[in-house]
Formats: C-alpha cells, sequence, structure tokens
C-alpha cells in the first residue's frame, strides 16, 4: 500500500532540492538581509515564530515561550506583525486585565502589535520596547510578506511550528504521493534556506531553525509515524531541528483565555491546578530552544525538569475577584 511505503533515508545535497527561481515577491534574499543589516539589531537574542500555513500555534507557543521567559526572571519584548488577528497581543491584554481583576502582579513582557508592515518600523518598534531585553520574540502572520521575510532575516533562532498533516508539512517538503519519494523543498523552507545562505554570505552567523510539530495526541498512529520519518528526511537536508510542541489539551485553551499559563497557577491559588505534563511541555519547549548557547547566565532555569505524570485536581476555570 502506498500510505505504508517507507520515507527514503539516503541524503541529498540541498541544491538537488532548492528552486532558483525564489519566490520572494521579486526580491532576492540578499537584497533582504542587506535591509536587515543596515538598521540597528536589538542587544537580546531574536526568537521568530513563522509558517506561511496559519493555524499551526505560532501565537500560543510565542505565548507560553514569552510566559516561562518573563518567569525566569527575564526582560522579554514581544512583536506582534500579525495586526489583524492580533492573538499574541490579544492574550497579553487579556494577561493584564485578569491581573486587575484579581488584584495580582504576573511577570509581563512588553509588547506591540505593528500596524505598519515595514521593517523600518519593525526595527523602530523593537529599538523602542526591546533595547534592554535579553529576548525579543516576534510572531509573524501566516502568510508571506516583505515584513515576513525581514523577521525571519533577523532570527537568531527561528520556530517553526506545524500540525501534524502532510498538508502542512507540504510548506517544508514535497513528497510523492504512492513512493513517499521526496521531490523537493517546499516554499517556505526554500524561503528560509534562501535567507539563512544570505546571512552567511555576509558573514552572519546563520538562525537555528527549529520544526515544532504542535498539538500532537502522540496517540502512535501510523500518521504520526509518517509524519515523524517524513520530518527526519526534512531536517537532514533543509537543516532545521525537530522539537516538541504542546499537547492537544483544553486547559491550554482555558488559560489561554485569560492571559495565562500553567506556570502562573502557583500565583494564583483561587485557580485550579491541572496535569503536571502540561508544565513539564512547557518546560521541554524551553529547553528545545538551547538557549543556554547564547551564553545565558541563567541557562539551567530552561532545562526540563522530569515529569511527576501526576492528576491534581481539576475544577472548571473561572475568575472571580
Amino acid at each position: 500500500m502506498a500510505i505504508q511505503a517507507k520515507i527514503q533515508t539516503s541524503v541529498q545535497p540541498l541544491t538537488d532540492f532548492a528552486l532558483q527561481d525564489w519566490d520572494l515577491g521579486g526580491e532576492h534574499p540578499a537584497v533582504i538581509v542587506h535591509d536587515v543589516a543596515s538598521r540597528p539589531r536589538p542587544h537580546g537574542h531574536v526568537i521568530v515564530f513563522a509558517n506561511e500555513k496559519g493555524g499551526v500555534g505560532k501565537s500560543t507557543l510565542a505565548f507560553h515561550t514569552a510566559m516561562a521567559m518573563c518567569d525566569a526572571g527575564k526582560k522579554v519584548a514581544v512583536i506582534d506583525l500579525d495586526h489583524g488577528q492580533a492573538t499574541l497581543s490579544g492574550a497579553l491584554s487579556n494577561r493584564e486585565a485578569t491581573c486587575r481583576l484579581l488584584k495580582i502582579g504576573l511577570p509581563t513582557p512588553r509588547y506591540v502589535a505593528v500596524s505598519q508592515p515595514s521593517g523600518a518600523c519593525l526595527s523602530q518598534e523593537i529599538a523602542r520596547i526591546g533595547s534592554d531585553c535579553n529576548y525579543v520574540l516576534i510572531d509573524v502572520a501566516g502568510s508571506d510578506s516583505p515584513i515576513a521575510r525581514r523577521a525571519i532575516a533577523m532570527a537568531d533562532t527561528l520556530v517553526t511550528p506545524i500540525n501534524s498533516s502532510f498538508a502542512d508539512i507540504e510548506l517544508l517538503g514535497q513528497f510523492d504521493a504512492t513512493t513517499m519519494r521526496l521531490k523537493r523543498l517546499g516554499r517556505f523552507a526554500r524561503l528560509v534556506s534562501a535567507l539563512r545562505g544570505a546571512r552567511v554570505e555576509r558573514r552572519m552567523a546563520a538562525a537555528d531553525w527549529i520544526v515544532i510539530p504542535n498539538r500532537i495526541r502522540r496517540s502512535g498512529s501510523n500518521n504520526e509515524t509518517m509524519i515523524g520519518d517524513a520530518l527526519e528526511r526534512l531536517s537532514q537536508i533543509a537543516g532545521f531541528r525537530i522539537g516538541q510542541g504542546l499537547g492537544e489539551r483544553v486547559a491550554y485553551r482555558e488559560l489561554f483565555l485569560f492571559g495565562l499559563t500553567h506556570l502562573d497557577l502557583k500565583r494564583i491559588p483561587k485557580l485550579a491546578r491541572v496535569k503536571a505534563t502540561a508544565k513539564h511541555e512547557i518546560e521541554q519547549l524551553l529547553a528545545d530552544l538551547q538557549l543556554s548557547a547564547v551564553g545565558d547566565d541563567q541557562a539551567d532555569l530552561f532545562e526540563p525538569h522530569p515529569s511527576e505524570n501526576l492528576w491534581i485536581e481539576e475544577r472548571p476555570l473561572s475568575l472571580t475577584a
């Protein structure tokens, strides 16, 4: 059966799969990188959450990453480039409202939603709110655009969440439906590869690229196995690492509505605690980013802690003053 075909394991050069006519809206990658390099860079580490496909959990991962960093005592700036949907900046606004309602203080990053999609405006807002921050997190809208390309070109760490489906993987690599042979890199992978290459040509460090399968049920299904094999194959060719995302948990969505994460529950005794594995997933997310590689003076805060796998009393979430 075609669905049971094994993905070829031989590694071929990137040039065998990359197209020469990058679809960058007429912009050459060197021009994009030159534009980014000509502007002031923040002192902090820039982490960009990007994928041209929407609905894969970019804002959710960016939110939990920012909150975990703030919880660890870091100064964090968050830039929301999806001004229309504003999922990330909206969650942070809800967080402030929750703090006012409960009359508590929670660690919160500085944040802004960029309304003018230009490289100049992006650099201006980063300088305005993130000049003294340890980390600058940028949440990119799920589409290709000039400002999205510049955010990706600016990244020290690029995080690409995907759902567990070949429809999502197609932006990274296109496989033959019959043989499961990799035909070529997908559009987004070619974009990232071109921009990383242009950074190296300017003697800038190549971005660390991590692809994170998100909302995984981890049921051990045949589809999950095939997705895992495909990502392993692509990672060797496109040059990305594979991390672990957040599971499909109702508790994440409930807390997100109020701008909260599981790490906040220790500061809000009024709220019920949920599975310890949820907290472990957030810790693992930070560990997957390997931020100790940037010389963080508190790198141990980003190491995963053993999950106790315990159920703690779970009640419906409600907020009252």
